[in-house]
């Protein structure tokens, strides 16, 4: 007997293994099958651990986008009718941009004195940093040449961004700290393997007051306490009235857990992590390089 689920008027979706295919691309149909939930009211919502100025343009300039949630829940960003101009406005060089400033529906900032503690021990890391601060993203030189090695070995899903203005590098993420520790969504880090991330993720856990959850084996990301995906897709859903149970939620990995949790219908990729397959209530049969985001949309009529 063929299951049946409440109707879908808003779907989050994870990008990196979920959205994108590994070329950093949606599929035609996964396209086709936006723009026909689209044209039928259900609200497209990009739902990612990137800040917005790391939303890919393919996915800004998707049908039916015009709210997104970052930084892993951090912040939910109304990008009006200019979702790419939104976007650009918090690229490192906006003013090479046509822009448009975004609205905040949600931002929930992690408090200054845990930020400092959560940075003093990433700097004693020495992994790839990046600190995600009022949709952008910060880096450094030398996290930057970490990063194209960190993917050059393919240990994570998560695609490799180009740089093209996306990050805003600074000279010295301490000095910056000084400044902006009050601006944090969240700290992301790639370490140079699945084992050293592991030997680390106690001492963040450890930390009161914070969110921690990896995207990849490698990776180790943290928000202030309470902040994840599925909280802020039911504040989303409350902001623009729909009902939680008409919300849908699609992932592949351990980030996605929350929203997963919260939906009003989980599903979960064909290369989902296993752990997070058993969240689901569909599971699809084709993984992002094969229309996966289209199949289960076609198995919820949408």
């Amino acid at each position: 007997m063929s299951q049946t689920f409440p109707p879908v008027r808003l779907a989050a979706l994870d990008l990196d293994g979920t959205l994108l295919s590994g070329h950093s691309e949606v599929t035609p149909r996964t396209r086709q099958a936006l723009a026909r939930a689209a044209a039928n009211g259900v609200v497209i919502v990009p739902a990612t651990g990137r800040p917005l100025a790391s939303l890919p343009p393919i996915v800004a300039t998707l049908p039916g986008v015009r709210y997104a949630l970052t930084s892993n829940g951090a912040a939910v960003w109304d990008l009006h009718n200019d979702p790419l101009g939104a976007v650009y406005s918090r690229y490192a060089n906006a003013a090479e941009h046509e822009t448009s400033e975004p609205e905040a529906v949600l931002h929930d900032l992690m408090p200054v004195e845990t930020a400092r503690e959560v940075f003093a021990l990433c700097e004693a890391c020495h992994a790839d940093l990046r600190i995600f601060a009022d949709g952008r993203a910060m880096t450094d030189r030398a996290s930057m040449e970490y990063n194209a090695a960190c993917h050059a070995r393919k240990g994570s899903t998560e695609a490799r961004q180009p740089d093209d203005g996306r990050f805003t590098i600074v000279r010295d993420f301490a000095e910056w700290m000084s400044r902006h520790a009050h601006e944090v969504e969240k700290f992301c880090m790639f370490f140079h393997s699945a084992k050293e991330a592991q030997q680390y993720l106690p001492r963040f856990t450890a930390i009161e007051g914070v969110e921690v959850v990896q995207g990849a084996p490698d990776n180790i990301e943290v928000t202030a306490a309470g902040v994840n995906k599925g909280e802020s897709l039911l504040a989303l859903a409350d902001h623009l009235g729909i009902p939680r149970e008409a919300t849908l939620a699609v992932g592949d990995s351990e980030n996605d857990r929350a929203m997963l949790e919260k939906a009003g219908v989980a599903a979960v990729m064909a290369n989902g992590m296993e752990q997070i397959r058993k969240l689901a209530d569909i599971v699809s049969e084709n993984d992002n390089d094969h229309d996966g985001v289209a199949e289960i949309f076609a198995r919820l009529g949408l």
